[in-house]
């Protein structure tokens, strides 16, 4: 099988644990393609596939894209920074879905199976505003995948709730850039991930955004069952 990987720094697992690497391991017959790029949009990956040319088609692509559209901070450095590598983030809801509609169709041109998982969290407090935020976009990407036939919703955000359910919450998040950046320098190993990880009082995530190794191992759990259809 050929499965392409298209998101964002959760994909591509740069900070943190990489859920593509344990998949690597599970399917060592299939080739699979890492395609995720670190503070990709819903406007960005869309302009990044409309670009690519694809020699083969793929049984499998794997859509996971917007926890950056709902951005910790506003500054307008930030979003100026970001405007220039390209990386802006949809205007308003009906860019938002208008864009995640036409990313679908264009994987769904190239891939046999599209599976779609909504972006699960923005801190590992469930009821923080960020993660609302997040649920509403869910919600509207659950609608769109259900328009393309080929596409199927996976609820990556229940794991995550599941596995959160009997622990204590944390309102940890990064506040800015440059922590991320010194964690992506700094932090190489699962071990040196997961150290940190708990040392902030998280659980499945380094920093409430990208994954430790419990994390990834989550997210390649729930990805081999859909990849088999089980």
């Amino acid at each position: 099988m050929r499965i392409g990987f298209f998101g964002d720094s959760l994909t591509s697992g740069v900070p943190g644990s990489s859920y593509v690497a344990i998949l690597r391991e599970r399917f060592p017959e299939d080739t699979l393609l890492n395609l995720g790029k670190g503070n990709d949009t819903v406007v960005s990956l869309y302009r990044r596939i409309s670009a690519m040319q694809f020699d083969k088609p793929l049984d499998i692509a794997l859509l996971w894209i917007g926890v950056n559209d709902v951005p910790q901070t506003d500054h307008w450095l930030v979003r100026a920074f970001h405007a220039l590598l390209g990386q802006r983030r949809a205007t308003d809801v009906d860019e938002f879905r208008s864009c995640y509609r036409a990313t679908l169709d264009l994987l769904c041109e190239v891939a046999g199976r599209v599976i779609v998982a909504p972006p699960a969290l923005k801190g590992e407090n469930p009821e923080n505003h960020w993660n609302r935020r997040l649920a509403d976009l869910a919600g509207w990407i659950q609608e769109v995948t259900a328009e393309c036939d080929r596409a199927e919703f996976l609820d990556l955000r229940a794991a995550f709730a599941r596995e959160l359910a009997a622990r204590p919450g944390s309102d940890y998040v990064p506040r800015n850039s440059l922590r991320i950046l010194l964690d992506a320098l700094t932090l190489r190993t699962d071990g040196q991930i997961d150290a940190k990880a708990a040392e902030r009082g998280l659980h499945l995530t380094l920093d409430g955004v990208h994954l430790n190794s419990v994390g990834a191992k989550l997210v390649a759990e729930e990805l081999t069952a859909a990849i088999q259809g089980r």
